[in-house]
């Protein structure tokens, strides 16, 4: 994972059509969603609900997919796809680190 690049420009550049603005925009709302999500995740990987765990990573995997984030959206697939409960917590925390690595890339943003 760490082989990829934290953040793929071109792509968000194409989605927003290289209006800094927007991008600002549409990054700040993943990192809201991100941590909505992330504290979802934590309560269905506690209650070991796997279709939850599941569709939890799945959306936090697309959000990330459509705006670039590489390594978030790597660290979200393998969640995705781990039926084994107890590489969940792992897994968690992975996402968490590559999504604080995003916004440190990104310049501290809230």
């Amino acid at each position: 994972m760490d082989e990829l690049p934290i953040l793929d420009r071109a792509r968000l550049e194409l989605i927003t059509r290289g209006n800094a603005a927007l991008a600002d925009e549409f990054l700040g709302v993943l990192f809201v969603e991100a941590e909505e999500l992330l504290a979802r995740l934590g309560a269905d990987i506690a209650g070991s609900d796997r279709l939850a765990v599941s569709g939890g990573a799945h959306t936090l995997k697309g959000m990330a997919t459509e705006l670039g984030a590489q390594r978030l959206r790597a660290a979200a697939a393998a969640l995705e796809a781990q039926p084994q409960h107890g590489q969940w917590p792992h897994l968690l925390e992975k996402i968490k680190a590559s999504l604080a690595e995003l916004r440190v890339h990104l310049g501290d943003r809230d």
